[in-house]
Parts: structure tokens; C-alpha cells; sequence
């Protein structure tokens, strides 16, 4: 995965379809070290894209696209779930 690429896809899940954006931007720490910034824009069910930022090491941009676009699904729900309506 490059930083600062933007990408999107699509998933549904419990009779819920997803439309995710997403972006990986390099973020220094405060400890002066480097991650990176997952920037998420979600729509569920053609709603107003929200935004979402989280935090993530570096090697999460060594997975496979495949892997990554599962991870970001489930966060994108996580985000998305009643509690956080």
C-alpha cells in the first residue's frame, strides 16, 4: 500500500451496504517517531459520508490490499454500529 493514495470500495454486511474511502497519510507521533494516519469515509446505505481517523504502525501498509480492505470493513462497522450513530 503507498501513502497518500486514495481508494474506495464497496461491502455489505448484515443487510448493510458499505461505501468506504479511505486514505493512508503519514502522521509523526509525539515521541517524534512516524506511523501512519488511516483517514476513513464512510456511507451506509447511501447516508452522509462520516470521517474517522486511527491510528496505525507502519507495517499495516505491508499487508495485502485484500487485508487491509477487511480490516478497514470491520472498523468501518465497528464505527458504524448503534453505539455510535
Amino acid at each position: 500500500m503507498i501513502l497518500d493514495l486514495s481508494k474506495q470500495f464497496r461491502f455489505r454486511r448484515n443487510e448493510d451496504e458499505y461505501e468506504i474511502g479511505y486514505i493512508f497519510k503519514s502522521h509523526k507521533k509525539q515521541d517524534g517517531n512516524r506511523d501512519v494516519c488511516l483517514e476513513i469515509n464512510v456511507s451506509v446505505n447511501g447516508s452522509k459520508q462520516k470521517m474517522y481517523e486511527i491510528s496505525k504502525p507502519t507495517v499495516t501498509l505491508f499487508q495485502s490490499n485484500d487485508a487491509i480492505e477487511e480490516m478497514i470493513a470491520d472498523e468501518a462497522v465497528a464505527f458504524s454500529g448503534p453505539d455510535n450513530q
